[in-house]
């Protein structure tokens, strides 16, 4: 009896499961029937991308080299004392910006004591001349008569004159053994250092500083004052190494002041050997003339180099990479390599570009080499 009903849930249980699958089965074929398809039976047309082209010919272009640059001193220099002694009054005042011409005396330090040394120097070789003056009349009597010419012209206050050539070997052995030419040397010697006593402008220019005033005891070596030439200026500027087969010594340039609405003649005067190793420029340095000009002055001007034969000029932004663009040819984007000539600020000189390429000057963001285009 047990059995019996065991059997009978049984099949009971696989009717209502049946029962469930079949109503399950019938619901969801109602609801895909009722269901519609999102996706379009009609054929999808794909658009290419339309871009904008231009050509481009080529053309003869003046070349140029943008130059800017602080105006300095072509000639700078420290004036130093060489002797000692306290500076005298020279009877002109020597003040920072002051100009003088060149040869002006600038400074002067008290030269007595030194003066006084060489007139004894001076002396001694008088009296040693004199002292061998009868020796000389009868061994050596053919330059007597110079030498007692030389004596009567001896004057301790004046500049020394060149001692008499002897005229045979044996003169000058004598004369030699008598330590003159020894004490001769050593009184030119004094002269020239007597002349050092006195600083004279070495150019004509302008005082950039002072140290020192007269009654300041001056030791040699000390900075009295520094000075620049204000008769030639130059700038330093950099160009690029591209630029450099431009460039050449002699080459002429203008530049102007936009703070004083002035310009100036300048001419390359020499071409730097240092390359920056950080910008790959190298100095270029421009010798600048005329009136107003200031050291520290900042100056631009552009210098002219050599025509540019048969070149495109080309915008910067119609470039793909430093030396291809696109153009298209059947309705499809190639890359074409041209080469580039000289860089420009907005532009790029460039060869290889013929004016029937149809070069893409629209936005080139999602464009790719192949790609079909309409223009």
């Amino acid at each position: 009896m047990e059995k019996t009903n065991r059997t009978r849930k049984n099949i009971v249980s696989t009717i209502i499961t049946l029962l469930i699958l079949g109503l399950a089965g019938f619901l969801f074929n109602t609801l895909s029937g009722q269901k519609k398809s999102t996706v379009s039976d009609k054929v999808v047309k794909k658009e290419r991308r339309k871009v904008e082209v231009s050509n481009f010919s080529a053309s003869t272009q003046a070349n140029s080299i943008a130059v800017d640059g602080r105006v300095q001193a072509h000639e700078r220099v420290n004036l130093t004392a060489r002797v000692q002694g306290v500076m005298q009054e020279t009877g002109r005042s020597i003040k920072e910006g002051k100009y003088f011409k060149k040869g002006d005396l600038l400074f002067s330090i008290d030269n007595q004591e030194a003066d006084y040394a060489m007139k004894a120097q001076k002396s001694s070789l008088m009296t040693a001349i004199t002292q061998m003056m009868p020796d000389l009349k009868f061994d050596h009597a053919q330059s007597f008569d110079t030498w007692k010419s030389y004596l009567e012209q001896f004057d301790v206050n004046k500049q020394i004159n060149p001692l008499p050539t002897p005229k045979t070997d044996q003169e000058k052995y004598y004369v030699s053994g008598k330590n003159i030419y020894n004490q001769y040397y050593n009184i030119k010697s004094q002269e020239t250092r007597l002349n050092e006593y006195n600083i004279y402008a070495p150019f004509s220019g302008v005082i950039t500083a002072i140290n020192v005033y007269p009654g300041t005891l001056i030791s040699p070596g000390q900075v009295l004052a520094s000075m620049i030439n204000t008769e030639q200026f130059e700038i330093s500027t950099p160009i690029s190494l591209s630029d450099l087969k431009y460039a050449s010594v002699g080459q002429s340039v203008e530049l102007v002041s936009s703070d004083l609405s002035k310009t100036w003649k300048g001419k390359v005067n020499r071409i730097g050997t240092q390359i920056d190793a950080a910008t790959q420029n190298i100095p270029i340095y421009i010798s600048v003339y005329g009136k107003g000009l200031k050291d520290g002055m900042y100056l631009k001007g552009e210098l002219k180099g050599q025509n540019l034969e048969n070149v495109t000029k080309i915008p910067k932004d119609h470039f793909v990479s430093s030396n291809a663009v696109y153009v298209v040819e059947d309705s499809t984007l190639v890359l074409k390599e041209i080469s580039t000539i000289k860089r420009l600020s907005d532009n790029v000189m460039v060869r290889g570009i013929s004016e029937n390429d149809k070069v893409v000057s629209s936005s080139l963001a999602g464009l790719f080499e192949g790609q079909k285009v309409n223009y």
